[in-house]
């Protein structure tokens, strides 16, 4: 695939409508200095990030102003060498931005452009700079070098703080239509797309990736757990399972497959279900559990969710998630 394809393809169709905001303020010289692409993970932010820079950093942009992939400068963005284009990341993923290293992009936005047009700076999973970090990139916010463009990519937007955030021009990627994600989706060759779909709360990369990847052996290992358990196999060994496993997603798949059961005992067999493929098992586990004690577990799921930036014993906490998860259910 040429590069200026590959540019063009990373814009997914449900990116359009953000894309041609930008593309209109930019034509009219009003494009912000700084802009917060936020939406959850699996909607395309840094793809879409990276069509921009390289829209911005194009001599020759096309009619949608998409990059050209052939001038001098695409040549160097192909090679990862464009001097104008400045990337912050963490080494590892989850792992903390850096004051350091937020002050040198700062310091490296102010020198004049070599190629006499914008400076673009892109910072991805912002949400995980350190305070200090945060504080050091809100003085390039108030003071932002001539004809430079901060873009802020995240999917857990609320972390950053509200100064930083409202000196963001923030763009929001939602979820698509769900009949446009699974059209796309079978378009990538995902079978199972809508079931997928929902695992993945909607957001389509996501569900690829969990149809490509050991996402999705990880989730049917949780599955797995909580059916031995509730067929009352020893805890302890569920929990060496599931404890090196990816916390995030795992908590957002118990929580589902909780809500999933509120939702049979409240509607019976009317509705779809998150875990539609395990609904025989979900239905029968309904007479073995109660609505208050279901709910009182969604409380405590959430509020593990809250916390699991903090630092915690993996092992002792599926441990007592999966006690709690016992609790739920009457013996047979």
């Amino acid at each position: 695939m040429a590069y200026s394809e590959s540019i063009a393809s990373s814009l997914y169709p449900w990116q359009v409508s953000q894309w041609q905001k930008i593309q209109s303020q930019l034509s009219a010289d009003k494009l912000p200095h700084a802009l917060l692409l936020s939406g959850k993970e699996g909607l395309g932010k840094r793809a879409f990030a990276e069509a921009l820079a390289h829209s911005l950093l194009c001599q020759q942009p096309t009619d949608n102003g998409t990059a050209c992939g052939a001038c001098a400068a695409c040549q160097l963005l192909a090679a990862h060498t464009h001097p104008d284009l400045l990337l912050l990341q963490a080494e590892e993923a989850g792992k903390a931005l850096k004051v350091d290293e937020v002050r040198e992009l700062s310091s490296r936005l102010q020198f004049t452009s070599q190629f006499g047009g914008y400076k673009v700076a892109l910072v991805v999973d912002a949400h995980d700079m350190n305070i200090n970090a945060a504080n050091s990139l809100l003085k390039t916010l108030e003071e932002p070098a001539q004809r430079s463009v901060l873009i802020l990519v995240s999917s857990r937007a609320e972390k950053l703080p509200i100064t930083v955030r409202s000196r963001c021009q923030r763009i929001l990627f939602n979820e698509p239509d769900e009949a446009l994600a699974v059209d796309w989706l079978r378009q990538q060759g995902v079978e199972d797309s809508a079931q997928l779909l929902r695992l993945a709360h909607g957001a389509p990369l996501l569900a690829q990736q969990l149809k490509n990847g050991e996402l999705y052996e990880q989730h049917q290992q949780l599955i797995k757990s909580l059916l031995a358990l509730a067929a009352n196999q020893p805890l302890l060994a569920q929990a060496e399972l599931l404890h090196k496993l990816p916390l995030a997603y795992l908590l957002n798949w118990l929580y589902d497959w909780v809500e999933d059961l509120i939702k049979l005992h409240q509607c019976g067999e009317q509705g779809t279900l998150v875990h539609e493929t395990y609904r025989r098992e979900l239905s029968q586990l309904v007479p073995r559990s109660s609505l208050p004690a279901l709910y009182e577990y969604l409380e405590q799921l959430l509020k593990q969710k809250q916390l699991q930036s903090i630092p915690l014993n993996s092992q002792l906490l599926w441990e007592d998630l999966l006690l709690s998860w016992t609790r739920q259910l009457k013996r047979v």
